[in-house]
């Protein structure tokens, strides 16, 4: 590959999980370039402790400049608009051009909740901290408001299940309150083992929780939503979650063959047709489909870093090998489950391992220098650990119950 700048120019768009990671491994001495529309790093696995007050905005944030400058690159807040893959070059929304030596694609899907009517307008997404605290902050309002209420939550996928749980850590004990779950497939969770359904289901016999598998939503309003057979739900809250689908970004610039794929891209994250991309996270279509998880984004980014680096030394770029980690589901302070492969163990204390994870990325992720990178774990620590020995109960038999593990058949 014949390049244009000496060091190469490096562009990546998106400072999110693989973004951030694939600045970090990427040498000083490179011309890198991050470009993203937002000004803050979200902690997206955990916005659903949100909904019940276990986490704060604060403990789920940090500036994403600071990052990339610790980084020793250059931030750039815009939005792009357009990749030019035959001209090496990067449109945004100002009418800045940057062209590129190698360039990175570290961006999420678009929200597919624009894609049933009314939705956009009367459904609260569940994408953001921004979101998800406004959604806490109705639920509250709700909850004061001492009248009978009806929470509708679209996807009972792993961030509808994680939702349900925050809303029931909190409100489970509130008369007058409902929670109907709607999902298109026939059982909850349906890309984990299909015994969590049922351990889900006898864990909300207790409280008004309600489930519609095998059915969507086919219109949203303002105090009510359509299901698929024809029927009707009061709603004066209604929560998307779910999937994303592809960012219409990949299409218009011509790296798709069609607007509802993801990025074709070999074992080495480049570009099938473009050697010079690479993907980095959620967009990324891997030969074998991979979940779209943030560890899995945080090792796209160091290997698409890592390969960028191994083509300027005129050697060959090495496969990107998904880590075997098992996948942590918390059900608010009633249950946890860690999933490996066919395996399920469960137990509320295995929600522990869930905000073990979330300290060591943050503190991983952290711009700040290394005394103030510890006093910040320190804070995020005291007050996660205060929030939730507050939500469990205190009574001997209860304690006791939180250690016990088992595993799911």
């Amino acid at each position: 590959m014949k390049f244009h700048h000496s060091p190469p120019a490096v562009v990546i768009v998106g400072a999110n999980f693989g973004g951030l990671k694939a600045a970090a491994c990427l040498p000083k001495t490179f011309h890198v370039k991050v470009i993203d529309p937002e000004p803050f790093f979200e902690f997206l696995p955990n916005i659903h402790e949100l909904l019940s007050g276990l986490k704060t905005p604060e403990m789920l944030k940090f500036p994403k400049e600071k990052a990339i400058k610790r980084s020793g690159h250059h931030f750039v807040r815009d939005a792009v608009t357009a990749i030019l893959p035959d001209q090496n070059t990067v449109l945004t929304r100002s009418g800045s051009r940057f062209s590129y030596d190698y360039c990175i694609l570290a961006f999420g899907g678009q929200d597919n909740i624009t894609m049933v009517k009314g939705a956009e307008k009367h459904a609260v997404s569940f994408k953001s901290v921004g979101q998800c605290q406004a959604i806490a902050e109705r639920l509250e309002h709700l909850a004061n408001s001492q009248k009978t209420i009806s929470v509708v939550i679209s996807g009972g996928g792993f961030e509808g299940i994680e939702a349900l749980g925050e809303i029931l850590r909190k409100y489970k004990k509130i008369k007058g309150i409902q929670i109907h779950v709607v999902e298109k497939q026939d059982r909850l969770m349906a890309g984990a083992p299909a015994n969590i359904d049922r351990e889900i289901r006898r864990l909300c016999k207790p409280y008004p929780v309600y489930f519609h598998t095998g059915k969507t939503i086919t219109r949203a309003w303002k105090h009510s939503v359509d299901l698929s057979d024809k029927s009707k739900l009061s709603s004066q809250l209604t929560i998307w979650t779910g999937g994303a689908r592809p960012p219409k970004l990949l299409y218009e610039s011509n790296l798709t063959d069609a607007p509802d794929q993801w990025l074709g891209v070999r074992s080495t994250l480049q570009h099938s047709a473009y050697p010079n991309i690479f993907a980095a996270g959620d967009i990324a279509g891997m030969p074998v489909p991979l979940r779209k998880q943030a560890y899995h984004a945080l090792d796209m980014g160091k290997t698409a870093a890592e390969n960028i680096i191994r083509l300027h030394k005129n050697k060959t770029p090495a496969p990107f090998k998904p880590s075997a980690k098992p996948l942590l589901v918390a059900f608010g302070d009633m249950d946890a489950f860690l999933i490996d492969k066919r395996i399920v163990v469960a137990g509320p204390c295995l929600g522990i391992l869930k905000e073990a994870v979330f300290q060591y990325v943050m503190t991983d992720l952290d711009p700040s220098g290394a005394v103030f990178r510890a006093i910040h774990a320190s804070t995020r620590i005291t007050k996660s650990a205060f929030k939730i020995i507050s939500t469990y109960p205190m009574s001997l038999s209860s304690l006791a119950a939180l250690g016990k593990v088992r595993i799911i058949k």
